[in-house]
């Protein structure tokens, strides 16, 4: 049989947790989990004091974006949501939680149908 990859995108760890758990009781063997970020690198500033230390961007300060480049930190800063004036998509956070599930075609509806009520988008 041909094997199907699905891909869920959660707002909350703990839906996604929840959806991870109940795929594994269920018998899905290739559950996986993974958190990703729209600023890929990690903060090249450690930034406690913003009037003592430089932030690396305006994004790192209020987005809590990691940057790692002045490229990177002009690019994030032209973001809508770095100037608090974005449109207000009635987003309470991003979905920045994954969940993969490879599975078999016989059972891809029932991966879909368990990852969509826990709360995931397809």
């Amino acid at each position: 049989m041909k094997e199907k990859s699905i891909i869920a995108y959660f707002r909350t760890e703990k839906n996604a947790q929840k959806a991870v758990q109940e795929l594994k009781e269920r018998g899905f063997e290739t559950v996986q989990m993974d958190r990703f970020s729209q600023f890929p690198g990690e903060n090249v500033v450690d930034l406690d004091n913003p009037i003592s230390e430089s932030p690396s961007s305006l994004a790192s300060i209020t987005m809590g974006a990691a940057i790692s480049s002045r490229d990177a930190g002009v690019l994030a800063a032209a973001h809508p949501d770095a100037s608090g004036l974005s449109g207000a998509d009635g987003l309470d956070a991003p979905e920045d939680v994954i969940v993969t599930v490879v599975t078999d075609e016989a059972r891809e509806e029932e991966a879909r149908s368990l990852l969509e009520r826990a709360g995931g988008r397809l």
